[in-house]
Order: structure tokens, then sequence, then C-alpha cells
């Protein structure tokens, strides 16, 4: 199963299927990434055919609910990739800070559960302090799932120390001090207010839902690589429009931009993918 299927009619059929049923347009996708995702439902299930995983798919309200969470992509943690961190507090924050007299937009893009967007609102409280950072700093967090944007509006998470994704103290280990924004109960780890009030989270379909205008930051990182060059290039394109002149966008370490976007974007930090709008 897998890449040897691409060209299968009913791979193809599924595909569309799928959009249909789901509404989740599997078509902008690329087809290794679907493949994956449609082969790991078929072993869960000891199925051998996509024709016998949409006969059990469409009359199964479970199993539609297990395979859009395998397609929405839900992989985070606090700080992933620290460098890019590192290199946002220390020098895009600065910038930002003595370029932008009024109030900063953020818009994390793909947030999945929230985890990127507090991570941002903790370095602004690291070099705003809580008092300013109220009052400097909106941080909005998109994702087309529902249940990942219900957990970030709670800010609760859960640490197991000892798994790296979920050792939620070895990936704060660098803040001054965890506790200043979180309350903590042996490994449960809840977002204090102070974070809440700069952070607030929407949905919204990158591909089919409205166009977003006025950041000065837009995280959108490990999202557009699962997506044809055809609309990641009409992506780069919103995510150009949607900036201040002099706005930042940081992409992922894997991805790298495509089409018109390289010449419109201005390298900023190119070992960490961010660019700038031209002012």
């Amino acid at each position: 199963m897998g890449l040897e299927k691409e060209y299968d009619p009913t791979f193809e059929q599924l595909k569309t299927h799928v959009k249909d049923l789901l509404e989740f347009n599997t078509l902008q996708y690329k087809d290794n990434f679907l493949g994956r995702r449609f082969d790991s439902r078929l072993r869960a299930l000891h199925l051998d055919s996509y024709n016998a995983y949409w006969e059990f798919l469409k009359n199964d309200k479970a199993e539609q609910e297990k395979l859009l969470q395998e397609l929405t992509i839900n992989v985070t943690e606090f700080f992933r990739d620290n460098a890019v961190y590192d290199a946002f507090l220390h020098e895009v924050i600065p910038s930002l800070i003595n370029e932008k007299p009024g109030k900063i937009r953020v818009w994390s893009a793909g947030c999945s559960e929230g985890k990127e967007a507090y991570s941002i609102a903790m370095l602004f409280a690291e070099a705003l302090g809580a008092q300013t950072v109220k009052n400097r700093i909106e941080i909005i967090g998109t994702d087309i799932d529902k249940d990942c944007l219900q957990h970030a509006t709670v800010g609760t998470y859960y640490s197991r120390p000892g798994i790296i994704q979920t050792d939620i103290a070895k990936q704060l280990q660098y803040l001054r001090n965890h506790a200043y924004y979180f309350d903590i109960h042996e490994n449960i780890y809840t977002v204090k207010p102070l974070l809440k009030e700069v952070v607030r989270f929407e949905y919204h379909d990158l591909i089919s839902g409205l166009k977003r205008r006025n950041f000065d930051v837009i995280f959108c990182r490990n999202v557009v690589i699962y997506f044809t060059r055809e609309l990641q290039e009409t992506l780069y394109a919103d995510f150009y429009n949607a900036l201040n002149p002099g706005g930042f966008f940081i992409m992922g370490k894997t991805e790298t931009l495509v089409g018109p976007s390289r010449g419109t974007f201005v390298p900023f930090n190119t070992k960490e993918r961010i660019f700038r709008k031209g002012i």
C-alpha cells in the first residue's frame, strides 16, 4: 500500500468520496500524504482495499472522526525547534517592538492544540513583561480541527516525563519560571490567565476560508508541506497579502518558498526560515 497506489483509480475515488463525506479538501493534498493516512486506517481495521475501506467508512461515524483526526496532522509541542524561537526572541521581537508603536498582531496558522500560540505569547511576555504584553500583543491561533481548538482554549496539557513529545517540563526548560505561565499540579499544566488574555483561538480553513489581513507576524510551520505545489503557491501569496509592510513570516524547517513567493519575501534569517514582507 502507499505510493504504488498513487494512480490507482480506487484511490482517486476514495479521495473524492472523503472530500464529499467529510468536507475535507483531499484534492489539495499530496497523494503520498493521503496514501499514508488511508493505509494506516486500513491496517488498523484489517482491510485490504480502498473500496472495502470506503464501504466501512461511509456507514461508521466513529471511523469518520478517526480518519479526520489522521488527516488534520496534530503533531505539536511547546517551543518545537528551539532555535526558531530563540531567533524569534532575540531578532524578530526587538525589531517589532522598535518599529511598531501600536498593537502587534500575530497569526499562528494551523495551531493544533495551541502550544505554538502559547509559546509565542510566553516569548513576548519574557521580552515585554506581564503588564505590557496584555496591551501590546494579540495572538490568534487558527485550525480546522474543532476538537483541537477546544483543547487549546481550555489550555490544559498533560506531561509524561521521559517521553519527549509530552515532557512539558523539558520543552519549557529555558524559560525563567514555568510557574509564571502555568498552574502546575503533578503532571498537569494549565495555562494561566496572563497568556489567555493575549491568545484566542478561531476555526479557519486555510484552503477555502476567508482571507485574513493586518498581521505583523505569521507562523505557519510544518503545514503546507502536505499540500500540492499549486496550493502552496496560493497560500504563500495569501500569507504575503495578510502581512502588514515589514511583517514577518516564519515557516517550517523542512519547507521552502515556491513560485512567485521566492521573489516577494525578503530573507531575514534563512537558516531558521524567517522572511519579511518588504516595507
